[in-house]
């Protein structure tokens, strides 16, 4: 074996030893909390929640957030009327009307929460048959999902 061929085998086996992260295509299995996925090209090989790590964007969790409108609004005014219902005291109703009109108003949302939901407005977290990226760290002991992947 020359030389050349020497320090290729050990330049080889020196990145190996260095394990690095890898991108993977993997799809999810089970939905959470018992998080589950298969890797592409692995039918067998399901990888377990104890191994994986999920990015936040991926999983249940709201966001606070400040909103503020500085020019006038476009929402105009909505009314709302109905009748109040009898109680046991009162056997009549009252009708009412109420008429709410932002038109032209600045406002500001202090301390309000964003919930994330998919187009079936239900939470927008991993389900069963999603497509994900993931990078493999700890020698392949550890996955990181970062992702979805969506085709078009």
């Amino acid at each position: 074996m020359s030389l050349g061929d020497l320090i290729k085998q050990h330049s080889i086996k020196s990145v190996q030893a260095m394990k690095l992260p890898e991108l993977m295509e993997a799809e999810v299995v089970s939905d959470a909390p018992d998080l589950k996925i298969k890797l592409k090209g692995s039918d067998k090989l399901i990888i377990p929640k104890e191994l994986i790590v999920v990015a936040e964007k991926l999983c249940r969790f709201k966001r606070k957030v400040n909103l503020t409108n500085k020019e006038n609004t476009t929402i105009g005014k909505q009314t709302f009327s109905g009748d109040t219902k009898p109680s046991t005291t009162y056997a009549h109703t009252h009708p009412y009307s109420v008429e709410v009109a932002l038109t032209g108003k600045d406002f500001t949302l202090k301390e309000g929460e964003l919930h994330f939901i998919n187009d079936d407005k239900k939470d927008d977290v991993l389900r069963k048959g999603d497509k994900v990226m993931v990078i493999t760290f700890e020698g392949g002991q550890k996955f990181f999902i970062f992702d979805r992947i969506v085709t078009y």
